[in-house]
């Protein structure tokens, strides 16, 4: 009886379910991080080009030291390889957002500091910036990211904060905005004075007074710098 219990212990976990063989664990892992690699040469080789089949795929295998069919053993074409990235960026921008963002109640401090994450992130990261605007793939974050966009303005608009002429047209300005700074971003605008400056000119384009938009502009991005490297995977010094 003692040696069946051992051997149901040795084989299952605390809660009762299979423990997973250690092949299969070791197995498994090394296919996540094949997979996790071939995105990695997605994200470095699609950043600067269209998409053009056969063309990209030889660029991506040649990048990842890999074979065609190494490739296609993970995914069933380039489509379906970039599809996953930008959802996997998305999630992990939304997650890393969420540590800094969230915990704000000012609908402005809010704004702010949401549309100064993206950026910076385009300016620490190029190839992730150069990937999502080269392609035409914000709209991957563009459901959750839109919502809390929409919710911020429409608290701003009741608090009296913000005055605009519609939620979902001032909504649509500053994923606009975001979409067309990150791509400069990317072109070679380095100066973190940049973030700043687009930073209030949305807020002033939703009715913040100019004063006012620089205090919650330099606040808000002064807090970034110190709060990021604690909370942010991918944050890097601003140069």
């Amino acid at each position: 009886m003692s040696t069946l219990n051992a051997t149901v212990s040795a084989d299952t976990t605390a809660s009762g379910t299979p423990r997973e063989d250690h092949r299969v664990r070791v197995a498994r892992e090394k296919r996540e991080r094949m997979r996790a690699h071939l995105l990695q040469s997605v994200l470095a080789v699609c950043a600067g080009k269209r998409l053009t089949g056969a063309t990209v795929i030889e660029d991506v295998v040649r990048h990842a030291d890999v074979s065609r069919g190494t490739f296609y053993k993970y995914f069933d074409s380039l489509d379906e390889a970039v599809i996953q990235l930008a959802f996997q960026l998305a999630e992990e921008m939304t997650q890393g957002i969420a540590s800094v963002y969230d915990v704000l109640d000012d609908p402005v401090a809010r704004t702010a500091t949401g549309f100064q994450t993206f950026l910076a992130r385009a300016l620490i990261d190029v190839e992730w910036g150069g990937f999502l605007t080269h392609l035409g793939l914000m709209d991957g974050e563009a459901g959750l990211i839109s919502a809390k966009v929409k919710g911020d303005i429409r608290a701003g608009v009741r608090s009296g904060a913000y005055s605009v002429l519609s939620v979902d047209l001032a909504a649509d300005l500053l994923m606009g905005a975001k979409h067309e700074a990150i791509r400069r971003i990317v072109s070679g605008e380095r100066d973190p004075s940049y973030i700043k400056g687009m930073t209030a000119m949305v807020l002033r384009s939703f009715g913040v007074p100019s004063d006012e938009a620089e205090v919650v502009v330099d606040q808000t991005f002064e807090r970034l710098l110190k709060e990021a490297p604690g909370k942010l995977a991918w944050w890097r010094p601003l140069s």
